[in-house]
């Protein structure tokens, strides 16, 4: 980090006028907006996670490794959506529409995702995976910069939740709905079903959504800027470097964990696709909605008084839900909950105590995501938004969708000989613990969070 700049001032407790703007549109329309988003990201990570809950069959059908399935997971989405998000970030700032921008790529995910249904080969299904992640890599940062320009600052780590709530439940739905159709009709047909209220729904948006004015929402007039002066600029700016590292490992976490928990739920607890996928809904993306909702909240409230809570947020949430995620892993499965008469008819007959532990984790940990991508849109000057966010997500996807299911998967291979089905429950002890990173980070970063800011909100007047 440069040495050169001055050190920041304690942040400040006062919010300046512009937090005090009215909503720049109509209350029902920007919750319509704001819906419409949700729904766009929970396709985008339905059609994205979908695949890990079905890694059992297709590790069958193609006799695969648990490090082939991780390069599936990973790097074959992961790298194609990192180089494609920075120039599709630069242009949704400059001269594209974002609003058409997100409408195309969702349509072209959806056609990817609904193509994987008809590979024959482990080369064809990663070729599948590389063209999901080309159309993914122009949907979430147009989103956060387009939303920014809705809602004011004294609302954005609020509305902005609705990008990650949709990531995570697209995440759940994508687990129960694609186990479900997987047992009954095959895993080609769960892509199929991912993938095809995709391009409806990409039509809905193109022809509803109105692009926002750059700006409205802070009483700002965007300028043009010069990218290379601009980006400098920002790349200096001691939060987001901040944020870039803690969301780095904070992704780390979550993406090594969360695509190969279903499978862990299988191997340890021999669970059935559906009943995995299930179990996993209802005790991790579902509570993380909670969390991440409460995460923006409290960042809102707290940081209005005093800016360090947009990154003390995070590192509370961090910090608490560590050990208990751990306890998820280890607790012995023998220990079980019988359900009740209704939840067994549908084929869940008991519930591992376990799952508890990731409940509660699953609500703490999910704290970091909207204050993060709050906090960056703040600092960021009003037409590098969305590239701001695109090198945010470049970053957190190279470091944790490449690198997290790939280590995960390594390391289980290493651990097969003597740990056998149990190899996974330790290999996911490695991203489990790498949050404690993040929340050093963030109680390093604090501090400069409030001069950012301001600096920020100095400029395009």
């Amino acid at each position: 980090m440069p040495a050169d700049r001055p050190v920041a001032p304690p942040a400040s407790s006062t919010p300046p006028p512009a937090f005090a703007i009215p909503d720049p549109y109509p209350p029902r329309y920007t919750r319509y907006v704001l819906f419409m988003v949700l729904m766009t990201m929970i396709f985008s990570n339905v059609d994205r996670t979908i695949l890990s809950i079905l890694v059992e069959p297709i590790k069958q059908d193609f006799a695969l490794t648990d490090t082939q399935m991780g390069w599936l997971l990973g790097p074959a989405f992961a790298v194609v959506y990192t180089v494609l998000c920075l120039p599709l970030g630069r242009y949704a700032d400059t001269t594209g529409i974002r609003r058409d921008i997100v409408a195309w790529s969702l349509l072209v995910w959806s056609l990817f995702t609904c193509g994987t249904a008809y590979v024959t080969s482990y080369a064809q299904l990663f070729v599948m995976r590389m063209g999901v992640g080309v159309g993914e890599a122009g949907g979430t940062s147009p989103s956060v910069s387009m939303l920014s320009d809705y809602l004011p600052p004294t609302k954005r780590a609020r509305g902005i939740s609705v990008v990650s709530i949709g990531a995570v439940l697209g995440m759940g739905i994508g687990m129960v709905l694609g186990g479900w159709v997987s047992e009954r009709w095959g895993w080609r047909n769960a892509f199929l079903a991912a993938g095809v209220p995709g391009v409806l729904l990409a039509i809905l948006y193109r022809l509803t959504i109105e692009e926002p004015r750059r700006g409205g929402s802070e009483g700002r007039q965007a300028t043009a800027s010069n990218l290379w002066p601009t980006l400098k600029a920002l790349l200096a700016t001691r939060t987001y470097q901040f944020i870039l590292a803690a969301n780095a490992f904070s992704l780390f976490s979550s993406m090594g964990r969360n695509l190969w928990e279903p499978a862990f739920l299988i191997r340890t607890y021999h669970m059935g696709q559906f009943e995995a996928g299930t179990w996993y809904f209802l005790t991790s993306p579902l509570p993380s909605m909670l969390g991440i909702f409460l995460g923006g909240y409290f960042a809102d409230r707290l940081g209005a008084r005093d800016t360090r809570w947009y990154l003390w947020v995070p590192a509370l949430g961090h910090v608490l839900s560590v050990p208990v995620l751990v306890a998820f892993l280890l607790w012995p499965e023998a220990d079980r909950i019988a359900m009740p008469g209704a939840l067994a008819a549908i084929g869940l007959p008991s519930m591992p105590v376990a799952l508890l532990w990731s409940l509660v984790g699953s609500v703490i940990g999910g704290a970091y995501t909207a204050p993060f991508m709050s906090t960056i849109q703040g600092i960021a000057p009003l037409r590098m938004r969305a590239f701001a966010a695109a090198v945010s997500t470049l970053v957190t996807t190279l470091v944790g969708l490449a690198a997290g299911p790939l280590l995960v998967g390594v390391i289980a291979d290493g651990f097969g000989a003597r740990f056998g089905d149990d190899a996974l429950r330790y290999s996911l002890l490695v991203p489990t613990l790498a949050p404690l990173f993040a929340v050093v980070i963030c109680l390093a970063g604090a501090r400069f969070v409030g001069a950012d800011l301001e600096r920020a909100r100095s400029t395009d007047r």
